[in-house]
């Protein structure tokens, strides 16, 4: 039945039974307010039979109702003749009722329904939404609700706290477009998207602009409620959480990692940190690499090892490192060592130390490759060595001969020998000083080709004549110790480029080598041969041989093989390294073979072929001029009392006249008066050096025109140059040449004779 129509009489048919069916409770008032009908519902309702109510007065019955809501509705509808429709306690059945009360002809018409659970759910309802609400509004978060399009359906009190906005009825892309940052839109409005495509969670993270206008960041996230009967999404719970001063933190965080880092790879040393792994006893039997730096592969040449234990990478890693780490790990005490790991072949400088005092597993170590300054502090200590062993032989070398010549002095001084005594002991002591100089002329040509001060005079040579000129040169000490030489040489010439005299050198160093360390009556070999672009020569002997550990150093400076007690072998132990130094000037190499001790050696130089060069005709050799005329006026001037007497003496005997003097300044002055054809000239003087005294000499009158001599131990090419530049003519060095001073004095007397 329609309630918001007026009352009619019930339809023809049996109005009744339809007033028995609905399932409203039914009364009807005529206009004296007397009950006519009311249906079973009613009947149960009011808990009053019909027979109780009918033709009874409705506020005699229930006088509850006088001045109450039911009365002033009833009555309303009466008088306005308009249906009424309200909801209300009837105080006397403590129950709520729903009431549709229609004006008819007759009096009213009254449908009611107990409402009394419908009230209560809806009061629950209204209660829960205000406890919703009330915690809604008491959390920190920003709490929001739409429907499944985005629409704003509820925002709490911290929405509008912090944005200073009233909601409205915005979708989610009116509310981003209004609130989000406008960098962050975007990236919000796609994740929006997809999670409600997806039906998943929403969740992204954005700058919402606050009441002020500034900008913080907020974690926001959305869950979907769906119907339950379809599973249909019909609106979004969702929150937003300030997470501003954690996002600054992280950025914080994040700078400090990446200065951290930075400066964790910029450092150009190693580091690592490692987690210490002990067995049940407390042992350190491995650890695990937790992080590296970008040096240490360059340091280790280990790559990809975070996350990886040593004893995966290094299975025979050295036990020594995991004690040390282990003691670091449990005491806390930082190392400092220097280390060796065999299985990577590498020396390190490392410090360790515990990095969190609370960890006493994590250990960080600093650590450098070293491995270049070992070896630089072995190459040191072996060199050291081999200096060491050099200057015992040096001064072993200068003795040797020291003893004939001065035994040679103590005969003379005795004045009883006969000249042929006398001829044999000049001879010993001229022997023995050409021994010595020869001893310092190896030292000057290493100096020289050591500090590149050697000025290679280079031709084309045939190779053959080289290794002849030699056998000449180590014949002497070859005969001497009754070796057969053998030689075996190409028929055609073998033509190479360089300094003959240097080459000469080289192959007669090898062959005095051969002819010392090969007991008497050996064999020693030497050949030649052609091989492409380079000629071979090659000297073998039947020697001692080297040993497999000494073959790699045999060309350094200061090495000798084992040597007998009495060093009858001799030498300094720098004529191999020499040997090497003028080879490699010639562009050539030089290698050393052996197959062991009492096996012989051999050494065999390579050089580059040249062309044949072309023919030219020889100038005819210059006779020596004869020596002619008087003696010289001679003036030496050297500090050295004996080496000055004896050059004098010398002088003297081959008719010169001679002044001795040894100091520079008196020199000077005696000069001046005495104006000498030839002045002897020490350089090493006191006082004033012989380099000054000879441009003081050039710049007197009296001795300008004199030839002025150098005479001194210094024989270096720039020695040589220094003393050209101040005006000396001729330079000699200690020991003087005898015969080559004596015959430039010679010329020197011709010279003078014949301008006279």
């Amino acid at each position: 039945m329609d309630r918001n129509t007026e009352w009619e009489q019930p339809p023809v048919g049996d109005p009744l039974s339809i007033l028995e069916s609905i399932t409203d409770a039914f009364f009807l008032l005529d206009r004296e307010w007397r009950f006519t009908y009311l249906n079973r519902h009613a009947e149960i309702a009011l808990d009053r039979h019909p027979g109780e109510l009918i033709g009874k007065n409705l506020w005699t019955e229930f006088p509850d109702a006088n001045d109450s809501i039911f009365e002033s509705m009833y009555r309303r509808a009466v008088a306005d003749q308009r249906p009424v429709t309200f909801n209300a306690l009837y105080p006397g059945l403590a129950r709520w009722y729903e009431v549709h009360a229609y004006p008819a002809p007759a009096g009213l018409a009254v449908y009611f329904r107990d409402s009394t659970e419908q009230v209560k759910s809806e009061q629950r309802l209204r209660e829960s939404e205000v406890r919703f609400r009330l915690m809604a509004d008491s959390i920190p978060q920003i709490v929001w609700i739409t429907d499944s399009e985005g629409r704003h359906e509820f925002f709490n009190a911290q929405w509008h706290r912090y944005t200073g906005a009233s909601p409205n009825q915005e979708n989610a892309a009116e509310i981003a477009a209004q609130f989000v940052h406008p960098d962050d839109r975007a990236s919000t409005m796609q994740a929006w998207q997809d999670a409600a495509r997806e039906g998943r969670t929403f969740i992204t993270e954005h700058r919402i602009r606050s009441a002020a206008g500034d900008y913080r960041w907020f974690l926001v996230r959305a869950e979907p409620h769906r119907d339950p009967a379809s599973g249909a999404i019909v609106r979004w719970f969702g929150t937003s959480t300030d997470v501003h001063e954690s996002k600054r933190l992280e950025a914080s965080l994040r700078q400090r990692e990446e200065r951290y880092r930075k400066l964790f790879n910029s450092i150009d040393e190693g580091f690592c940190t490692i987690e210490m792994i002990f067995d049940e006893a407390g042992r350190a039997v491995d650890y695990r690499y937790c992080e590296v730096n970008a040096m240490f592969v360059e340091q280790t040449g280990l790559h990809n090892v975070e996350g990886k234990r040593v004893r995966e990478l290094l299975p025979e890693h050295e036990s020594r490192w995991f004690e040390i780490y282990g003691s670091v790990a449990r005491t806390g005490e930082p190392v400092r060592f220097e280390n060796e790991a065999r299985d990577l072949k590498r020396w390190y400088d490392l410090y360790a130390f515990r990095p969190d005092e609370s960890d006493t597993r994590l250990v960080a170590v600093l650590f450098k490759d070293i491995t270049e300054r070992k070896r630089l502090e072995q190459d040191m200590q072996r060199s050291a060595r081999r200096k060491d062993e050099f200057l015992a032989m040096l001064a072993h070398e200068l003795r040797n001969p020291l003893a004939p010549i001065g035994a040679a002095a103590d005969l003379l001084r005795l004045g009883r020998i006969d000249e042929a005594h006398v001829r044999q002991t000049s001879d010993v002591i001229a022997r023995q000083v050409r021994h010595m100089s020869s001893l310092v002329d190896d030292l000057l040509d290493v100096s020289r080709v050591t500090t590149g001060r050697i000025v290679l005079e280079t031709a084309a040579l045939d190779a053959k004549k080289i290794v002849a000129d030699a056998v000449e040169q180590a014949r002497p000490l070859i005969e001497a110790r009754r070796h057969h030489i053998g030689l075996h040489m190409p028929p055609q010439p073998a033509w190479i480029e360089g300094d003959a005299n240097r080459l000469v050198q080289v192959v007669a160093n090898l062959l005095n080598n051969a002819a010392k360390y090969t007991p008497e009556g050996g064999n020693i070999g030497l050949r030649i041969e052609v091989q492409g672009g380079q000629v071979l020569i090659a000297v073998k002997d039947n020697g001692i041989g080297l040993a497999p550990d000494f073959l790699e150093g045999v060309f350094d400076m200061f090495s000798q093989a084992q040597r007998t007690a009495d060093r009858s072998q001799g030498g300094l132990g720098i004529g191999l390294a020499l040997v090497r130094s003028l080879v490699e000037l010639h562009r050539g190499s030089v290698t050393a073979h052996s197959a062991g001790l009492g096996q012989g050696s051999e050494f065999i130089v390579r050089l580059p072929r040249v062309a044949a060069p072309a023919p030219q005709e020889r100038a005819p050799e210059r006779p020596l001029a004869s020596v002619h005329g008087g003696g010289l006026r001679l003036m030496v001037v050297d500090d050295n009392v004996d080496a000055a007497a004896m050059l004098a003496m010398f002088l003297e005997s081959t008719g010169h006249s001679v002044a001795v003097e040894y100091d520079s300044r008196r020199a000077l002055e005696r000069a001046r008066e005495e104006r000498p054809d030839v002045m002897l000239l020490d350089i090493g003087l006191p006082g004033m050096d012989g380099n000054e005294l000879a441009r003081r000499l050039r710049a007197q009158p009296e001795t300008a025109g004199a030839t002025l001599i150098a005479v001194t131990g210094y024989g270096q090419e720039q020695d040589r140059r220094a003393t050209a530049e101040v005006g000396f003519d001729h330079h000699f060095v200690k020991p003087v040449d005898i015969p080559q001073l004596s015959a430039l004095l010679a010329e020197l007397a011709t010279a003078s004779a014949a301008r006279s």
